[in-house]
This record gives structure tokens, sequence and C-alpha cells, in this order.
């Protein structure tokens, strides 16, 4: 009973939750130990270190550039998914909104916190006239059907690429299991009763969550997913210590690691850390640590990207600001 007192008084005095501060204090002592670690880590195994970045230095840096080049595909890939949502909640915005929409939030990225990325693209998507119900609950529909294609995705290509126990049958059964969790038979139906119980009208556009809509948001994050495995592998493709891996495991390792572990990042930032001991894990890597570290290359290129598409976006959103206003002009009589 003290103890829930307790938590009581510290959430009325700073207006947050008991578990958001677990959350905080989990979040710190995790990058503390990262922090930590890494140095200890490097310093035991400094030769294998060094020979890795020597090969680093040495890449086939066209294929990295590609990768790089390639990557901002993706942020047009991730606006396409809020445009099927959108237009499935009866909303008509331009793709080249949502795109720029996107590219100015991805700094949000990097605060550590998993919804970050989504209340940014909510919030400058009001101000073009979205009504905030509709983003909302596209918001909420790409981490849900992102996270279940992403899963179903990495274990179909770990499943058929021998990755995984048990062949291609039971990672088949989860995918489509996890598909099914997300549709609107399932999980349409509890939002709509949590919606209704609880009278939240942000969340009365999930009457508009229909299998047609469902289906081609699926195949728009497969796509999205497919892309984002093709920029991983070509950026890989230029080190020797990735060329003991197919294309499949390499692509199913990443969707499911990048895409299913989307949860931990209300921990581990970005999955920092995480992902680059689960890939090499799934893959059997016999080096886990230069894997790693090439893997942790790749987060590089994404933050270069970002940095380039955000500046690229406000210069874009700049202009189209300054066109809508106009030149301002003196009227007659007007003081100066």
């Amino acid at each position: 009973m003290n103890v829930l007192t307790g938590r009581r008084a510290a959430s009325s005095v700073t207006g947050l939750p008991w578990y958001r501060h677990l959350l905080r204090w989990l979040r710190i002592a995790y990058l503390a130990l990262l922090v930590a670690a890494v140095p200890v880590l490097v310093l035991v195994r400094r030769q294998e270190v060094a020979d890795v970045l020597g090969e680093l230095a040495s890449a086939g840096h066209l294929l990295v550039v590609a990768s790089f080049a390639a990557g901002f595909v993706l942020i047009a890939l991730s606006a396409y998914f809020w445009l099927v949502s959108l237009r499935m909640l009866d909303q008509r915005p331009r793709l080249a909104d949502l795109t720029v929409t996107a590219a100015r939030s991805l700094p949000a990225r990097y605060v550590p916190l998993m919804v970050t990325f989504a209340i940014s693209r909510v919030a400058l998507m009001r101000r073009r006239g979205v009504p905030g119900s509709a983003l909302a609950l596209t918001a909420t529909l790409e981490m849900a059907v992102s996270f279940a294609v992403s899963v179903a995705l990495g274990l179909v290509l770990l499943g058929g690429a021998g990755g995984l126990p048990g062949g291609l049958a039971i990672p088949v059964v989860a995918a489509v299991g996890v598909v099914f969790a997300a549709s609107p038979s399932v999980a349409g139906r509890v939002v709509a009763a949590v919606a209704r119980r609880r009278g939240l009208d942000s969340l009365a556009p999930v009457s508009g969550f229909t299998w047609p809509g469902y289906l081609h948001m699926i195949a728009a994050s497969g796509c999205y997913w497919i892309c984002a495995a093709a920029v991983f592998c070509l950026y890989m493709r230029a080190f020797e210590v990735a060329d003991g891996f197919g294309v499949a495991p390499l692509a199913g390792a990443f969707i499911l690691t990048w895409g299913g572990l989307r949860f931990l990042s209300v921990i581990a930032p970005q999955g920092i850390g995480v992902v680059e001991l689960t890939i090499p894990s799934l893959l059997g890597a016999a080096d886990p640590l230069a894997l790693g570290i090439l893997i942790f290359g790749f987060r590089l290129v994404l933050v270069l990207r970002d940095l380039a598409a955000a500046g690229i976006s406000e210069l874009l959103e700049t202009r189209r600001m300054t066109v809508k206003a106009g030149p301002v002009r003196r009227s007659d009589g007007a003081d100066p």
C-alpha cells in the first residue's frame, strides 16, 4: 500500500504515470550499460575491431553510396502507407505532402520513445487540414500493421532459407496468425469496443478500417519492408564479412529484427544494441562482433540520409509557405 501511495504521489507531482518513470529509468540503465560495455568489448577484441575498421575503410564505397541513395525511396513508401490509410478513412491528402511531412519528422525518430516520429507526423499533417482523429488512427495502424508484416515476412524468409527450426510450416502459420491478429476482425473490433465503452470520439474513424483497406495496407507495408531489406543487403554486400550469407536469410533477419523488435524502442532507442546482437545470432555468424559493427555502420548511413532528407524537406516547406503567402503589397494610404 505504501509503495502504491508513493507511486501515486510521484505521479501527481510530475504529471506522469508510474510506469513512465519506470521506463525512463530502464532506458537510462540500458544506455549506461551499453556505454560501459562497448569500450570494454572493443578493448578485449581490439584486433578483430581493427580488422573490421580496416575493411570499412576499404569497402565498396559505390555500394554504400547506392544504399544511401536508395534509402530516400523508403520515405516515400512510408508516406504511401499513410496515403492508403487516410484514403480508407475518407481523407484525400497528397502523396507529396505526406512525403515532405515524413521527411521533416525524421529527426523525431532519435528521441528515445517509440511514438515521437508518428506524433510529429500527426502534428504536421493537422496543420494541412487533415483531422487529428484520422491521423491518430493511421499512426496506430502503421505501428500495428508494420509490426505484423515485418514479423510475418521475416519469419517466412528465415524459415524458407532454413534459418529456423521446423522448416517453413511453423513460420507460415505464425505469420498468418500475426497478420490476422492485426486485422479488422480482431484488432479492429477490440479498438471499436474500447472506443464505445470509453466514449472516445477520436477513435470513431475505426469503423472505416475494412478488409480491402487492410489488405492494401499489408501490400504497402510489405513493399516497404522488402525495399528496406534490399537497401540493407546492398549496404552489407560492400563488405567481405557479409559474403557468406545469402540474400534471403540476411533480409529475413533484418526485417524480423528491425521491424519485429520495434516495441523494444521504449527502452533501447531505435533498438540500438539489440539489433546488432540479434541479427548475428539469427544468422549464426562466426564473428558476431564484426557483423554487429557493420550493422551499426548501416545506422550511420540512415542518420546521414535522415539529416539530408530533413534539411531538403524543410527548404521545400519554407518555399511552399513563401509561395502560399505571396508577396506583401502596400495598399494606397497605408502607413509606411
